[in-house]
C-alpha cells in the first residue's frame, strides 16, 4: 500500500497539471514541488534511520549519492539563498542522515557480505560528488508502443550483463590513487547499445572515476583510444538510457517487476543534468510507489532476499521493502530535486 500524505496528494495533484516540460514547472513555486518532494525523502530516510539491521551496501550507496546531492544544493549560493528557511532546514538535517545511519549499519553490512562491502566502502564512508551541468540530448523520434510490445526479448537479453566484469572496474577506480584507467575498462564503458543495467552500469562507472577525482585521466584515455570525450560517451548513453525507460514507462507497471531499473535509469542521467529525465509524469508514477512506511519495493522473497544480480543485490528489509531500491528512490528523488532548483 503506498503511503496517503496530504503533502504526496497535493504534489500529485501539481503534477498532473504539468506537462513534461521545464516551462511549466517554473510556473509552480517552492511549496507546490520542493516541500512536497522533500517529505517523500524525509520519509524514506525515516525508514532506513528505524531499520538499520537491514541496509544492504547498495541502499547505503544510494544514501552517499542523495547527501552528494544534497550538499550540492546547500554549496550552491545562488540556489541556496533563494530557498525559504523552512527548505533550507531540511535539506541540512537530511544531510547529516547518513552518516549517522552508516555508523549504526557498518558492521552489519560487512557481516551481511564481506566481500562486497570490502569492493564499495570508499563510496560508503562520504557523500558521493556526481558532475553535473545542464545537458540536453539530441533524440530520435521512437515507436515506443511497438518496442514496448515487444520488451520480454529486451528483458532476457539482460542476463548476459557481466556484473562482476563492472565491479572489477569499480574495484579497481576506488581502489586506485594514481587514476589509472585500463582498457579493459574502458572498452566495458565504450560497449554501444547495451540496455538496462548493462547501460546504467556503464555511466556509473564514468560517474565514480569523475567522482575520484580522476576526469582528466578518463577524458585522456578515451581521446586517445576511440576519439571520443566523456560528454560525449555520456550523451550517447544516457540517450539509448532515455530510450530504454521510455519503454519501461510504457509498459504501464513497472513497479511490479521494473521499478528498480526504471529508478536507476532516471537517477544516472538526471545527475548528469540530462534534462529530458526531469519528467513530471514520471516522478508522479515514481511516487505513487511509495509505501505508507516511506520504503519503497519490489516482489522479494524475505527468506531469500538475494537476487544474485551486482550491483543489483536487493536485501528484503522485511514488508515488501527493499534496501536497493529504496537507496535508488533517495537518488532518483534527490536528483530531481536537484536539477529542478538549479534550472528554476
Amino acid at each position: 500500500m503506498v503511503r496517503d500524505a496530504p503533502l504526496f496528494a497535493l504534489l500529485l495533484l501539481a503534477l498532473s497539471a504539468l506537462s513534461a516540460s521545464l516551462v511549466d514547472a517554473r510556473e509552480y513555486g517552492q511549496p507546490t514541488l520542493v516541500l512536497p518532494l522533500l517529505d517523500s525523502l524525509e520519509q524514506v530516510l525515516r525508514f532506513f534511520s528505524e531499520n538499520t539491521a537491514s541496509i544492504n551496501v547498495d541502499g547505503m550507496s544510494g544514501l552517499r549519492v542523495m547527501q552528494g546531492q544534497l550538499v550540492d544544493i546547500r554549496n550552491d549560493t545562488r540556489v541556496w539563498d533563494s530557498l525559504s528557511s523552512e527548505i533550507q532546514d531540511k535539506i541540512t538535517a537530511m544531510i547529516e542522515i547518513p552518516d549517522t545511519i552508516y555508523a549504526e549499519t557498518r558492521a552489519q553490512m560487512a557481516q551481511f557480505d564481506p566481500a562486497y562491502f570490502t569492493l564499495f566502502v570508499p563510496a560508503l564512508t562520504r557523500p558521493v560528488r556526481v558532475d553535473w551541468r545542464r545537458r540536453s540530448l539530441n533524440l530520435p523520434t521512437w515507436d515506443i508502443v511497438r518496442e514496448a510490445a515487444d520488451y520480454v526479448m529486451t528483458q532476457q537479453e539482460q542476463t548476459v550483463h557481466n556484473y562482476t566484469e563492472s565491479n572489477i572496474c569499480y574495484s579497481n577506480i576506488l581502489s586506485n590513487s594514481k587514476c589509472e584507467i585500463s582498457k579493459f575498462c574502458a572498452n566495458m564503458l565504450m560497449r554501444p547499445n547495451k540496455k538496462q543495467y548493462a547501460s546504467t552500469h556503464q555511466l556509473i562507472y564514468a560517474q565514480a572515476v569523475e567522482a575520484q577525482g580522476c576526469s582528466e585521466e578518463l577524458e585522456r584515455s578515451l581521446q586517445k583510444w576511440y576519439a571520443k570525450s566523456v560528454d560525449d560517451v555520456k550523451e550517447d548513453l544516457c540517450r539509448n538510457i532515455y530510450k530504454d525507460a521510455s519503454i519501461v514507462y510504457a509498459r504501464t507497471n513497472p513497479a511490479s517487476t521494473l521499478s528498480d531499473i526504471f529508478l536507476e535509469q532516471n537517477a544516472v542521467c538526471l545527475s548528469a543534468g540530462f534534462i529530458e529525465f526531469l519528467r513530471f509524469d514520471w516522478l508522479s508514477a515514481v511516487l505513487s510507489w511509495q509505501r505508507m512506511n516511506g520504503c519503497f519495493g519490489l516482489e522479494v522473497d524475505d527468506a531469500n532476499p538475494v537476487t544474485g544480480r551486482r550491483l543489483l543485490m536487493e536485501r528484503s528489509m522485511g514488508g515488501g521493502c527493499g534496501s536497493h531500491i529504496s537507496g535508488l528512490a533517495t537518488t532518483y528523488l534527490s536528483t530531481f530535486l536537484k536539477n529542478l532548483l538549479f534550472l528554476l
